[in-house]
């Protein structure tokens, strides 16, 4: 196990930057062991969603970084990923990369009668909220947030 943090750490020491270079934030690395393959996997993210051109792009660079500068070996299959729609916002970046997306906010404890918010997600300063249809801005410091999510409007 602790080799496999000693490797993450690793990859992401080289591929940050790459994903940069691309306009785009490396997540996570993680692990996983799905249908008796081992995979290592890479979440990627940026302004307006990933799309399988971002993952391709990222993946033509990793991989031959990890396999052949980086020398890991430790897995079966290499994949790069976008987060999906349903992953949780959780840091101040995911919040600054999604501002402006329909999202769902729960509040630890209801304001108003209500824990549960719609609209389109805003930020200011250390504060993160929704705009709702009407136009009214809700703020809410961080430690009020359970939860966010962005949602599909149909």
């Amino acid at each position: 196990m602790r080799l496999r943090k000693t490797n993450i750490r690793r990859i992401i020491e080289a591929i940050t930057p790459e994903a940069k270079a691309l306009d785009l934030d490396l997540l996570e690395v993680m692990y996983v062991h799905e249908n008796g393959r081992n995979i290592l996997r890479l979440i990627i993210d940026k302004r307006g969603g990933v799309g399988i051109e971002d993952c391709e792009s990222l993946s033509e660079i990793a991989d031959p970084l990890i396999s052949d500068e980086l020398g890991l070996d430790d897995f079966d299959v290499f994949e790069v990923s976008s987060p999906g729609i349903d992953r949780p916002l959780k840091t101040m970046s995911d919040f600054i990369r999604h501002e402006g997306a329909y999202v769902k906010l729960s509040l630890y404890r209801a304001i108003d009668g209500e824990k549960r918010l719609f609209g389109h997600l805003i930020v200011d300063g250390d504060r993160v909220g929704v705009e709702a249809e009407c136009g009214e801005r809700l703020l809410f410091e961080l430690e009020q947030v359970a939860n966010v999510k962005r949602e599909i409007v149909f």
